[in-house]
């Protein structure tokens, strides 16, 4: 703004076209304007302009000497907002790289940029050959064309031809879902399993979902999103058992921050670090959890950058500019989706309000839910409180005023309705400010697809956005799964060569950790079992010939089945190596 103080207005115009190229276009028809007072959405009103145009002195008065934003705004034309291609003058003379990906020369300051939606040649390749295949589907007599450059084959179990190439992994996938609805599900369990067990439902039956009971309309809708997503070809994530914690999260960060088309997000989902439904379960189940616990990456402030923060119950959005900025909010909504698809873990804890914005939107919702545990931010929240007492220290009154002045509320004197503006307080804290972040969630959500269900059926909102309480596990839910070993003819090799009595005892040591467990000791146990923390409809536990002191319990996610050596004396050993087998479920297979 110095810059400008003593400029006339035809050297303010050419400064100004100087730095923004795009504005001589317009040939000097544009007026600024400045906010007004206020918060959230602010109208914009214009700066009169003097008889000889702007003057540097008028604009730095305008804006504060340079501490307010000033808006440039067309008064006959719209601003053309289109990046500009790398070869513009503008980049002229800034030092040009290649990228490894694309083989594109861009600009060094903008490669950062770039990388973000960049294809590498053989992804550009592909896209366009499926193109193709989709235009030469519509012209009808080329679909054998395109048939016979394929090797299919039959599922023996569904009938269903697939690629030869996939059919190994679909058979694996079709075999346990033969097998887990074979078994009774018990209707009494408080969250629902794995929605990849039951069979798809006929083509007909796909409309279901809008007056079906809530659990089944949800069943209904997602296996409606994968049926159509057939076609598609399957989600790779690829990870290494042998990463750093922060090299996996930026994996998983980098995955889920690509921009897909809707029915991708519903195809078959693989993990490279090994092949099978239970690593597909850790994943999902790892990516949820991340959004609360944190990811291990420093986004300038921490070392653990969290989604979404607060107390239990009443989670909601992480303030930071960083994160909005870096679209992880878009990602979360991906992520959320992604799992619900696949009938993985659901996002819990989120406070109601936020919940109710997110469906409805942040203008039509009632703050009747509202309450300051919504609200993170301790020192914030006792100063909303304080609206509530009757009488006020100076200190407090001094607290107050630079809250209301900060946010752009009238400051309070004795004719101010103190709940009026203590519930607008508090609404600005925890739904004003985070608008733009909860506009990216949203956004996030329906790039997956599952946006129709959340709006038509409200319904479905405490499955898919539930309670902690609602979640928990309890040793009699565990118990009542437990497939529990027995000493008999018929029996593996493993148990024929111990003694009943010793199956019983560690029987006996396995329950008893389970009983005195709390319920997250048993969504890590269930997690190491099964690949993720929601009940499954049988855990089976195998007692096996221990192979020294050092042998481990080992788990099958895939087959949910948990195999303790039998070389246990007592409870306390097996609970100390039950406690170091949980921990690495946080970092993945085959580590312990």
């Amino acid at each position: 703004m110095d810059r400008l103080s003593d400029q006339a207005a035809s050297t303010i115009v050419s400064l100004m076209e100087g730095e923004f190229t795009k504005l001589r276009a317009l040939m000097g028809r544009w007026m600024f304007f400045k906010a007004t007072g206020g918060s959230g959405q602010r109208k914009l009103s214009i700066i009169p302009i003097d008889s000889d145009g702007y003057s540097g002195r008028q604009l730095r008065v305008a804006s504060n000497n340079g501490k307010n934003v000033l808006y440039l705004v067309p008064l006959q034309e719209e601003l053309e907002t289109e990046p500009l291609p790398f070869s513009s003058p503008e980049f002229s003379k800034m030092p040009k790289v290649l990228c490894n990906k694309c083989l594109e020369t861009v600009p060094l300051q903008m490669l950062t940029l770039h990388s973000e939606n960049c294809q590498t040649t053989q992804e550009q390749t592909d896209k366009i050959i499926i193109d193709d295949n989709d235009d030469e589907d519509d012209e009808g007599d080329s679909d054998a064309d395109v048939d016979c450059t394929v090797e299919k084959g039959v599922c023996p179990i569904c009938q269903l031809e697939f690629p030869a190439t996939e059919l190994p992994h679909h058979a694996n996938i079709c075999a346990e879902r033969s097998s887990n609805t074979e078994e009774h599900m018990d209707p009494n369990l408080p969250s629902t399993s794995s929605l990849n067990t039951t069979p798809p439902l006929p083509a007909q039956t796909t409309e279901g979902w809008k007056t079906a009971a809530p659990s089944k309309a949800v069943r209904i809708f997602m296996e409606g999103l994968r049926r159509e997503a057939d076609h598609q070809q399957p989600l790779q994530l690829t990870l290494n058992a042998g990463d750093t914690d922060e090299e996996r999260d930026g994996t998983l960060i980098s995955f889920y921050k690509q921009r897909r088309e809707t029915c991708q997000w519903a195809a078959d989902f693989r993990c490279s670090i090994l092949v099978g439904v239970g690593v597909m379960r850790n994943t999902l189940s790892t990516a949820i959890s991340k959004l609360t616990r944190g990811f291990k990456k420093n986004m300038g402030n921490a070392g653990v950058t969290t989604i979404f923060e607060g107390q239990r119950e009443h989670l909601v959005p992480n303030l930071s500019a960083t994160i909005l900025e870096c679209d992880l909010f878009a990602m979360a909504g991906r992520m959320v989706g992604h799992s619900a698809i696949h009938g993985g873990p659901s996002l819990s804890g989120l406070s109601p309000t936020f919940i109710d914005a997110l469906i409805c939107g942040t203008k039509d919702i009632v703050t009747s839910k509202l309450c300051l545990e919504d609200c993170p931010e301790i020192e914030v929240r006792d100063t909303i409180s304080l609206l509530l007492k009757e009488e006020w220290t100076d200190e407090e009154s001094v607290r107050v005023a630079n809250l209301c002045t900060e946010w752009y509320f009238p400051v309070p004197t004795k004719e101010t309705n103190r709940l009026l503006l203590f519930q607008q307080l508090l609404s600005h804290a925890v739904l004003g400010r985070a608008n733009a972040q909860i506009k990216q969630f949203r956004k996030g959500i329906k790039e997956t697809g599952i946006w129709p269900l959340l709006t038509a059926r409200p319904d479905v909102l405490p499955l898919l956005f539930p309670r902690e309480k609602d979640v928990e596990l309890t040793p009699q839910m565990v118990l009542k799964l437990i497939s529990w070993p027995e000493a008999s003819a018929d029996s593996d090799e493993s148990e024929d060569e111990m003694s009943a009595s010793k199956i019983t005892l560690i029987s006996g040591f396995f329950r008893t950790f389970v009983e005195e467990a709390s319920s997250d000791v048993l969504k890590d146990l269930t997690k190491f079992w099964t690949g993720w923390e929601l009940p499954m409809q049988r855990l089976t536990l195998q007692i096996v010939k221990s192979r020294g002191r050092h042998h481990l319990p080992t788990a099958s996610t895939c087959y949910e089945r948990l195999r303790v050596p039998d070389h246990y004396k007592s409870g306390s050993e097996l609970k100390s190596d039950l406690q170091q087998c949980l921990q690495s479920v946080e970092t993945g297979f085959g580590l312990i």
